[in-house]
């Protein structure tokens, strides 16, 4: 008995140690960008030759201070006589020049796009001393920083739109449901309501990311994530966001050329947050305030997100009808440009139907 007594006190012991270690590595986590090669570089340039809309002339890049300190990195592309504004929010881990083709049809198309990367990604405020790491406070800190945005470029006697994407849907929603933003319609593509898992139990995640997050670890990476870039570094190749072997890495060659966008691996604070604000989204009545129609356009082979909780979360809304794509895995926006262009196409039509009932 004292043998095993010995041995549990040892194996507790150990296991403090551990969490000790890990905690102050944490506190004081040192970050380094992994090195890119010349060789790797000009595989990058050449691989995105000919698939990145340029910049527009007018374009103008601007910044918006959405708490002392906070800075976000935003934009706005306007046109004469517009016919009103979108405002354009990236999935997770996607910034402003990845999504320059779909700003510039929506612009195309006569309305003026403001476009903003949030907290975490882009240029924008990165929260962590690790600032590659998926990392979320507060979902309802992310909506309100969008509701302000919108308010400070909503246009008086013009309508306002948003064309969201993944995360960036869902903290749309989140602030759809909480705060007072005068919209007329939204456009949401893949939208992330609940995360997919997989072959891994979701209740079994949430119950880890908990533990994990209440025993100080929510800095961590999450088990089985990893700073970029994801090894081998190779162009080329379909992965399981994108089937597409000629844009699947259309984003790697961005982060390789430009490490400053560089964003990859969620945090243990970033699932549970996450799955927290699924829990809300899809909860009885929460999304009451909600009237305005709503468009969603859902992938038939999507790994990252559930699309059957976004399906049946446009069936809880007031007014809401789903786009689907049963070929189409997440990275909607970039597997196809023809696809994509359709789904743009349609959002415009979505506004200016929502606009005419208005």
């Amino acid at each position: 008995m004292k043998i095993i007594r010995r041995s549990l006190l040892g194996l507790f012991t150990a296991l403090i140690l551990i969490w000790l270690a890990t905690i102050l590595a944490l506190q004081f986590e040192h970050h380094e960008y992994t090195p890119v090669s010349q060789e790797q570089r000009d595989q990058a340039s050449h691989y995105l030759a000919n698939k990145i809309t340029p910049i527009p002339s007018d374009w103008q890049w601007e910044s918006f201070e959405a708490e002392p300190g906070v800075i976000l990195r935003t934009g706005i592309l306007d046109v004469a006589n517009a016919k009103g504004t979108v405002v354009f929010v990236p999935g997770f881990t996607g910034s402003i020049d990845m999504s320059m083709s779909t700003i510039t049809q929506l612009s195309q198309n006569g309305y003026r796009v403001a476009a903003i990367e949030y907290r975490g990604q882009g240029k924008s405020y990165r929260p962590l001393a690790h600032p590659e790491k998926g990392y979320v406070q507060d979902y309802q800190l992310l909506a309100n920083d969008l509701a302000k945005f919108a308010r400070h470029v909503k246009r008086n006697n013009e309508p306002l739109y948003f064309f969201s994407i993944s995360k960036g849907a869902h903290l749309t929603m989140r602030m759809a449901a909480e705060f007072d933003v005068d919209a007329s319609a939204y456009a949401l593509v893949v939208p992330m309501i609940k995360i997919n898992t997989g072959n891994t139990d979701y209740q079994w995640v949430e119950r880890s990311a908990n533990a994990l997050n209440a025993i100080g670890l929510g800095k961590m990476y999450a088990p089985g994530q990893a700073q970029w870039p994801p090894l081998p570094l190779k162009f080329g190749e379909a992965n399981e966001c994108n089937s597409n072997p000629d844009t699947a890495q259309l984003q790697s060659a961005m982060f390789a050329l430009d490490e400053s966008l560089r964003v990859r691996g969620t945090t243990v604070k970033w699932l549970i947050e996450t799955i927290h604000s699924s829990h809300l989204l899809m909860s009885d009545g929460f999304m009451h305030a909600l009237t305005q129609p709503v468009k969603i356009f859902t992938a038939g082979d999507d790994r990252l997100v559930d699309t059957d909780a976004a399906q049946q979360f446009c069936s809880s809304l007031t007014q809401c009808e789903v786009q689907h794509y049963p070929d189409a895995r997440h990275c909607i926006n970039r597997e196809d440009p023809e696809r994509m262009h359709a789904i743009v196409d349609a959002a415009v039509t979505h506004f200016e139907s929502a606009n005419k009932r208005a």
